[in-house]
């Protein structure tokens, strides 16, 4: 009988060894916290609050006739007015395509105003029809240049910082560039619009001519070949203006005439008809 001791001693010896190794590889259940920082040069880290919106069921009724959008968990935190913006039933691009970049301009404020206009809003978000037509666009962009990939840095905006953006302008020669809040705004306020440019893998954009933003006729489609023949446009810069819009006509778009960077989905009257604006 003794031939079996060692045998059946070492039995709840091994469990309980089994059972320790067990506890000890289990990761812990306690809850990460993540800071997330603005995407962008000059870009500074942000609170944001801690509570998740889920899309109502009014979306319909804001947006027109698109279908209820529900969106999953989110590590990050978002802002009050991002949660606000999927309440309304607008969607982040990036959950949309994740291969799409974005650097929200306004967040920073190196853009033509001087100063930040989104002081809580770091996501992209778009009426859920623009942001399938964008994620068509990305798709042709990666059929022709699989090395480039979408850039965006505007895209749903509120009315009340439209109005903001229109005060700074209000009075000069450059006000034709900002739409007026009081004639109903322009379609970055029903989610209807992009401003975007084509980068790299790095996140490094190509060469356009100008920056986006820029206020002036060398940011035109018209007369784009005239500029390069006397010299302030060159040849790269219009090549990859006709790329960018050849991928965003492959999703629906349309350029806007007086800036390379300003893509509709629709045209104003047919958002006054079917949509309404962001408050």
């Amino acid at each position: 009988m003794t031939k079996f001791v060692f045998p059946l001693l070492c039995l709840p010896l091994c469990a309980m060894l089994c059972s320790n190794h067990k506890e000890q590889s289990e990761p812990s259940a306690k809850p990460v916290e993540i800071s997330r920082g603005l995407v962008g040069k000059s870009a500074s880290t942000a609170d944001f609050s801690t509570s998740t919106a889920e899309i109502s069921g009014s979306t319909a009724d804001f947006l027109g006739t698109p279908s209820p959008v529900s969106a999953p968990a989110d590590t990050i935190a978002k802002t009050a007015t991002e949660q606000r913006m999927e309440r309304l039933g607008f969607v982040d691009i990036q959950r949309i395509d994740p291969s799409i970049q974005v650097s929200l301009m306004y967040t920073r404020a190196d853009n033509f105003t001087g100063r930040v206009l989104y002081t809580d809003l770091h996501r992209a978000y778009l009426h859920p029809e623009a942001a399938q037509a964008l994620k068509k666009a990305q798709a042709e962009l990666k059929r022709l240049r699989p090395d480039l990939s979408l850039k965006v840095y505007d895209a749903a905006r509120p009315m009340s910082v439209q109005q903001r953006m229109y005060n700074v302008v209000k009075g000069t020669s450059k006000s034709i560039y900002v739409s007026n809040p009081k004639n109903g705004g322009g379609l970055h306020n029903y989610g209807l619009a992009v401003d975007l440019t084509l980068c790299d893998a790095k996140g490094d954009t190509l060469h356009m001519g100008t920056v986006i933003d820029y206020l002036g006729k060398l940011a035109h489609v018209k007369g784009e070949q005239q500029r390069m023949a006397e010299g302030q446009l060159s040849q790269t810069a219009i090549s990859n203006r006709k790329l960018l819009r050849r991928v965003m006509a492959a999703g629906g778009f349309k350029v806007l005439s007086t800036e390379w960077w300003h893509f509709n989905l629709h045209t104003r009257a047919e958002a006054k008809a079917r949509y309404k604006v962001i408050p």
